[in-house]
């Protein structure tokens, strides 16, 4: 996945890094990075849409029924890593 995060532009890399690998809420998150909690929600959301497109372009996922990813296949052609 941190090859993946690497491509994300810095903003939301590290909104994604602090609430979802860090595990902070997002307005605890936002206090950290001083911006307001709704430009936080637009961060995380902005950086897990371009997460989901470059892992669709590497791998193939194998999504639940809400479409959470579980699973991934990495073809052998893959070059994300």
């Amino acid at each position: 996945m941190r090859p993946l995060l690497e491509r994300l532009p810095p903003e939301q890399r590290r909104a994604l890094e602090l609430s979802d690998l860090d595990g902070l809420s997002q307005s605890d998150a936002a206090r950290r990075e001083g911006v307001s909690v709704s430009g936080m929600k637009s961060r995380v959301q902005r950086g897990r849409r371009r997460l989901a497109e470059l892992l669709d372009r590497c791998c193939r996922l194998t999504l639940d029924a809400r479409g959470v990813p579980m699973d991934y296949d990495q073809p052998a052609d893959c070059r994300c890593a």
